[in-house]
């Protein structure tokens, strides 16, 4: 396992690994806390099946307290995962980008003040992702994905989306930032 610092973007991690393969199939060990991220306490696992191609999911955080760091993984299918930096501190504020995930060999680590989500490359996606911090439906925010400022290239100009992620807000050159 290898734990691999993306680009500029501050606590943003590629995790690259090996699946085992013999006559019988293959085994990947997921997590493992001693090994893998000694520091990262899971609070909740979340499993996404999405049927149709070019699903988005995202992107979204959650507030204060309740701010969530998320670790991505490709199940079965291929995903770009998608991440805003909203830490009004850091050298990528207001910076988005996207990863691509395309076999369970990989995953991305996406730190707390970042804003996340994820589009399908295929129908029938399963996305694992875990997070250090329990959803709390009040304490959730969301950011536009095609939002001007963070201009993420993505394939596709009319996703699969849910209505709540249509109606969040575009950001503003002005927008505060809300971690620190």
């Amino acid at each position: 396992m290898e734990l691999i610092d993306y680009k500029d973007f501050e606590g943003v991690k590629i995790v690259q690994q090996k699946s085992f393969v013999d006559e019988r199939g293959s085994f990947l060990k997921a997590f493992q806390k001693k090994d893998f991220l000694p520091d990262y306490h899971i609070e909740q696992i979340n499993f996404v099946e999405s049927v149709e191609k070019h699903t988005l999911r995202g992107l979204h955080f959650q507030y204060g307290d309740h701010a969530e760091s998320k670790l991505f993984r490709a199940v079965k299918g291929e995903i770009i995962a998608l991440f805003v930096d909203l830490r009004k501190a850091s050298g990528t504020f207001l910076k988005g980008d996207t990863f691509h995930l395309k076999d369970r060999n990989h995953a991305i680590l996406l730190p707390r003040g970042f804003a996340t989500g994820y589009l399908t490359l295929e129908s029938n996606c399963e996305v694992l992702y875990l997070s250090d911090n329990m959803y709390v439906p009040g304490a959730e925010g969301g950011v536009r994905w095609n939002d001007p400022i963070i201009n993420l290239e993505l394939p596709v100009t009319n996703p699969v989306i849910s209505d709540k992620d249509i109606k969040w807000d575009n950001l503003s050159r002005e927008f505060p930032g809300i971690f620190k």
